[in-house]
């Protein structure tokens, strides 16, 4: 799952909204992964975000679900010319970003996504800790630049997902995606939006029913 993904299956219906910083918990190792830092595992209300995250992706990608639209995305991606390794990893990235697409026209999931980013913005000179201290300018950066300008509505746009995949995977030489095969990807991505948007709500439900709901304790 993506950002607004693990946003999404934390909130609850059936319980308590969880606290911003169990949700920036829930976003944090998706954007250590995009700054490309390892961090320290975090304690508290953060730290149960953070295992929350890892026990939703568990869920999520051993999904049939998940497994089937991967695959078939792949195989939709080599078809139309993209190479191999950038091809699997454009599919399964891309299926979650189309998923938070879809998810963030859900106005309380948009609002509290938002939130979230917001507060890593505001909250990148205390999560610098987590990061080596070799890192900590690189990450406070970063965090700062993602939660201070990414729109979670412009998942929506398929031409916004395959250009961020293609910044993703820049610099990566066995995924990279070639620039010029920038609209290749837009437009297979497009073929695919509207079935991984009817399957959205189901698909979090699922793994909402799999995880506990660690921000329920006490």
């Amino acid at each position: 799952m993506n950002l607004v993904g693990h946003v999404a299956v934390a909130l609850d219906a059936d319980a308590a909204p969880p606290s911003t910083e169990f949700l920036v918990g829930c976003m944090l190792p998706d954007l250590a992964a995009i700054a490309r830092v390892r961090l320290a595992r975090p304690e508290g209300a953060l730290g149960d975000g953070v295992s929350f995250h890892h026990a939703s992706d568990a869920v999520f990608h051993e999904s049939e679900w998940f497994r089937a639209t991967n695959r078939e995305l792949r195989d939709a991606l080599v078809d139309a010319g993209v190479e191999s390794g950038p091809a699997r990893a454009c599919s399964h990235a891309g299926v979650e970003m189309l998923l938070d697409g879809r998810l963030v026209a859900d106005p309380s999931v948009d609002t509290y996504a938002r939130v979230v980013l917001h507060a890593v913005s505001e909250g990148a000179p205390e999560l610098a800790a987590l990061a080596p201290t070799e890192a900590r300018d690189v990450w406070v950066e970063r965090l700062q630049m993602i939660g201070g300008s990414l729109d979670p509505a412009r998942y929506q746009d398929a031409q916004f997902v395959a250009e961020r995949l293609q910044r993703m995977t820049a610099g990566r030489r066995r995924i990279e995606l070639r620039a010029e095969q920038i609209d290749t990807v837009t437009e297979t991505l497009r073929a695919f939006q509207p079935a991984i948007t009817d399957a959205a709500p189901e698909v979090v439900a699922m793994v909402r029913r799999e995880v506990p709901i660690l921000h329920r304790r006490g």
